[in-house]
């Protein structure tokens, strides 16, 4: 895959009743970040707008039904392993329907709600962490 331009993902940002972050664990088959914990999202496709690769992803990945709420801004500048930069476009989004699950385990390996002060301590993918400390999750 060339790593001549950006690649454009979106990313929901979850947030349960107690201020709780829904992240998920990439596969260790993924070939950017294996491993990794992150926010619940993907690249967009050909014709298709930010909010509707997220809602796509997050029926993907994690099997549920979501309204994305708002758009929260755009990061760019992530060196993301074997895959050149990515622009972000995180987005607040509610779960509508569906439990959160490992629904495509080549991407995801196990969903999670974590405590802030929990993914305060974690090194997650791309730029999600500083998303969430730019959006006043955690510190």
């Amino acid at each position: 895959m060339k790593k001549d331009h950006p690649y454009v993902g979106a990313a929901n940002i979850f947030v349960g009743p107690k201020g709780e972050l829904l992240l998920m664990k990439r596969s260790q088959k993924t070939f950017a970040f294996p491993g990794y914990w992150g926010l619940v999202g993907g690249f967009l496709e050909w014709g298709e707008t930010a909010a509707e690769a997220a809602i796509r992803e997050a029926k993907e990945e994690i099997g549920v039904d979501i309204e994305v709420i708002r758009f929260t801004g755009k990061y760019y500048n992530t060196p993301s392993p074997n895959k050149g930069r990515v622009i972000s476009l995180p987005h607040y989004s509610v779960i509508l329907s569906g439990s959160p699950y490992p629904a495509q385990p080549e991407e995801c390996e196990e969903v999670r709600w974590f405590n802030p002060d929990e993914v305060k301590a974690m090194e997650l993918a791309y730029d999600h962490k500083q998303i969430l400390k730019d959006e006043g999750l955690i510190e």
